[in-house]
């Protein structure tokens, strides 16, 4: 019996192991501490803040489908726009808003993917995030 059950922790172990390895190391660690705040219509790219540490804003890739992942993020009179530029897996670098916004501030939030800097806008979403 502990031999059985030994084996299915080894096998257990092996499998997450596997599977760990199909996710993009920079990504993983930079969404870790990271609140989910929307996706393009497709899933190929996400916007995420970390409120935890001052609301920094991010987009990432999450398609190796060629595109770009872009975001706007927009409270009051801000707009910080939001790119990779390294495809599939990258996320960009975070953006802040200030002064930071209120409790209950809602923000505007859109990300869509397109193929280079200048490129038509696809699989667009918008929603609005509640700090």
């Amino acid at each position: 019996m502990r031999l059985r059950q030994a084996l299915a922790t080894a096998a257990l172990s092996g499998t997450l192991a596997l599977g760990a390895t199909t996710v993009p190391a920079q990504a993983s660690e930079s969404k870790a501490a990271f609140d989910y705040v929307l996706s393009t219509t497709n899933g190929s790219a996400s916007v995420y803040v970390n409120r935890d540490s001052g609301g920094g804003w991010q987009v990432c890739d999450d398609d190796s489908d060629g595109m770009r992942a872009i975001a706007e993020v927009r409270y009051s009179t801000q707009v910080l726009r939001l790119q990779t530029t390294s495809g599939y897996g990258s996320c960009s670098s975070e953006q802040y808003l200030y002064p930071r916004p209120v409790y209950g501030a809602k923000i505007s939030v859109k990300v869509w993917v397109q193929d280079g800097a200048n490129g038509t806008p696809r699989y667009p979403n918008s929603g609005t995030y509640t700090w």
